[in-house]
């Protein structure tokens, strides 16, 4: 295998939520529908638990071929359309990118529960 095609770029999003679960899976949904169209791949996928009113209420970590996907994806003209539906779903996000892994690291998993701690706390 070549090992530049065997290494895609990781993009992670912290979502809180605000407005009902179901807008907010809505969302979530609508966010991964636009990333596989970009050839983003969803890794991993944590739902908080109550670990402190600060931490997200899910996190997303998605992979993309290249740079220039993610680019792609977040400035696709159709996330200006989920704007509203992210108004009334969501508090807060946060996105962070460019890691690079393996491909052959893991396979994609969904994992949820997992107590995630939230960037802004310092011990």
């Amino acid at each position: 295998m070549n090992a530049v095609a065997d290494q895609r770029v990781e993009l992670t999003l912290r979502l809180w939520r605000s407005g009902s679960k179901r807008q907010f899976e809505k969302y979530v949904r609508r966010l991964l529908k636009l990333a596989r169209e970009h050839e983003g791949r969803t890794e991993r996928r944590a739902s908080e638990v109550a670990t402190g009113r600060r931490a997200p209420d899910t996190v997303l970590v998605l992979s993309f071929p290249t740079g220039e996907a993610v680019e792609a994806y977040l400035t696709d003209p159709r996330r200006d359309d989920l704007e509203e539906l992210a108004a009334r779903a969501v508090a807060r996000s946060l996105i962070t990118s460019s890691r690079h892994h393996d491909v052959a690291e893991h396979d994609p998993v969904e994992v949820t529960r997992l107590p995630l701690a939230d960037p802004d706390d310092e011990d």
